[in-house]
């Protein structure tokens, strides 16, 4: 009997359309037979491998567990964006938001 089946409903949902089980088992370094364990529940799904799916495809782990019904997907521009925004001092942080709504009120 498999009870845990309920706990990652979407682990094979977040890889489908972004890679095969081969391809992200490559990244990953494990078997594609090992993915499929996971995405079938025949295995339970180790915290590593739910944080590293939800890295390489770019999602939150919360989105992976159910926590969180919205795909929070951003786009490699939006990373590198909030990478730089997160990079700032607050007091740059509040003038960069000033010139980002006067962008938004000049558009």
């Amino acid at each position: 009997m498999h009870n845990h089946l309920y706990l990652y409903p979407n682990i094979a949902n977040v890889r489908k359309g972004k890679f095969t089980q081969a391809q992200l088992a490559e990244q990953l370094g494990i078997s594609q037979q090992e993915v499929s364990r996971y995405e079938t529940g025949e295995v339970k799904a180790p915290i590593n491998y739910i944080i590293d799916l939800a890295s390489i495809c770019k999602v939150s782990v919360d989105h992976i567990l159910g926590h969180n019904t919205e795909a929070s997907v951003l786009s490699d521009t939006e990373q590198h964006v909030l990478s730089l925004y997160n990079a700032l001092t607050y007091e740059n942080k509040i003038k960069a938001e000033e010139r980002l709504l006067t962008l938004l009120e000049t558009q």
